[in-house]
C-alpha cells in the first residue's frame, strides 16, 4: 500500500510538469512510405508547451533532396484519463518551413486528436515543403495542451527532432536525459513525381 502511494505521487508530480510514463506495445507497423523520427515503439505521453513540433530534415532520409510535397500525415495521442483527461480533442496541425524553428507556415488544419489510434490529415492538393520543415501540434484550442502527444523513449546521442514551446519563440527539446521523438509521419513524394518509389528505394537511387 505505501509502495502504490508513492508511485501515485511520483506519477502525480511528473503529470503535473506535463507529462507521464506509458507502457505500451507499439501501436503500428513501420512503412518505408512514411518519414518519421520515432522508433515506433511508445514510452511517454506529454503535454508539456502549447506547441509541440517536429523538425524534419529531408537529408536525413534522402541526401541532395531539396524539396517535398506532402500528401499525408499521421499523429498519435493518448488519453490517460486516470491521471489527466482532456479538454478538448482538437489541435491545429501546421506545416511550417524552416531549420532552425519554424519560419513560414504553409498550411493549418485543425483535426481531432485520437486515443492511441492514428489521427490522419489528408491533402488533396500536395504541401510543397522545403528540405527542412516542422509539422507542429498548436494546442490553443486548449487551456492546458492537450490532446497530449505519443512519444518514444530515450535516444542517447541523437540529434533533437522534437521541441515544444509555449510562445512559438524559444523551442526546447523533447528530452527524459536523452532524445526523444513525438509519433509524427509525413508521407510525401519528391516534386518531380517519383512516387512510384518508396523513401528506402530512393535512397539507392542517390
Amino acid at each position: 500500500m505505501k509502495y502504490t502511494l508513492v508511485c501515485l505521487a511520483l506519477l502525480h508530480a511528473i503529470a503535473s510538469a506535463g507529462y507521464v510514463p506509458v507502457g505500451l506495445a507499439s501501436g503500428y507497423e513501420t512503412d518505408a512510405d512514411w518519414l518519421r523520427y520515432d522508433d515506433g515503439t511508445p514510452a511517454w505521453i506529454t503535454w508539456e508547451g502549447a506547441y509541440r513540433g517536429v523538425w524534419f530534415n529531408l537529408e536525413d532520409f534522402t541526401p541532395g533532396l531539396s524539396e517535398i510535397e506532402i500528401e499525408e500525415a499521421e499523429l498519435w495521442f493518448y488519453h490517460q484519463s486516470v491521471i489527466t483527461g482532456w479538454d478538448t480533442s482538437s489541435f491545429y496541425f501546421e506545416i511550417w518551413n524552416g531549420a532552425l524553428a519554424p519560419a513560414a507556415l504553409l498550411d493549418q488544419t485543425t483535426v481531432t486528436a485520437l486515443h492511441y489510434a492514428p489521427a490522419f490529415v489528408f491533402y488533396p492538393t500536395s504541401i510543397l515543403a522545403e528540405n527542412n520543415f516542422w509539422c507542429i501540434t498548436n494546442t490553443a484550442l486548449s487551456s492546458g495542451g492537450w490532446p497530449s502527444n505519443l512519444s518514444d523513449g530515450i535516444s542517447p546521442g541523437v540529434i533533437y527532432h522534437s521541441f515544444h514551446s509555449d510562445d512559438f519563440i524559444d523551442w526546447e527539446p523533447w528530452d527524459m536525459n536523452g532524445a526523444c521523438n513525438y509519433f509524427v509521419a509525413i508521407r510525401g513524394w519528391p516534386p518531380d513525381g517519383l512516387n512510384a518509389l518508396t523513401w528506402g528505394a530512393l535512397k539507392t537511387t542517390f
